[in-house]
């Protein structure tokens, strides 16, 4: 069996081991380095929010994992970080120091860019992506924007496995699994 798919049996395992969250929607802040590459970040990550599950009237930034997210961007120096409440998952794509300042990693979801596909244009699920990305947004997507989108995908088989965003040991566990090679 590939890792790929090592890796999403293991979250199917997961899936259907746990208890899912009632819970509808979640809430994710991506930490980024400062605002040239995190609007690129951003930009990759609401592509993939719009993938999936989408539906007319949504009040949320997009969907993953079958439930309503909601996303805010964080500067590296943690500026809007304290007025956001409950925070689910964190993407962080800033130095582990960073992390560590800004927040209480006991009790949170933090997900760390893993290995994208990007490199390889040729494959199908990274040609989707470079053409949805440059429809979207009229040109074509930097590695930055790679990362972003790749971070949502890794969220959205996470919180689907497990039907919410809810068990935070559950979600880093998965995080971990799918930080090797995980394909779109």
């Amino acid at each position: 069996m590939s890792p790929a798919k090592t890796v999403y049996a293991l979250l199917a395992l997961i899936a259907f081991t746990t208890n899912p969250a009632l819970a509808h929607s979640f809430n994710v802040a991506l930490i980024v380095p400062g605002p040239d590459r995190g609007r690129q970040i951003h930009q990759g990550f609401m592509l993939a929010t719009a993938e999936r599950d989408s539906h007319p009237d949504q009040e949320s930034d997009g969907h993953l994992g079958g439930l309503d997210v909601y996303v805010t961007v964080i500067d590296e120096q943690g500026d809007g970080l304290a007025a956001l409440g409950t925070i689910d998952i964190v993407a962080a794509f800033v130095a582990e120091s960073t992390i560590r300042r800004l927040l209480d990693e006991e009790n949170t979801a933090v997900l760390l860019p893993g290995q994208t596909p990007f490199a390889e244009p040729g494959l199908p699920a990274v040609a989707a992506f470079i053409s949805a990305y440059e429809k979207k947004y009229g040109r074509k997507p930097t590695s930055q924007a790679a990362r972003g989108y790749h971070a949502a995908r890794r969220i959205d088989v996470a919180v689907r496995a497990q039907g919410g965003a809810s068990d935070t040991a559950l979600l880093r566990h998965c995080f971990t699994l799918s930080a090797g090679e995980f394909t779109w």
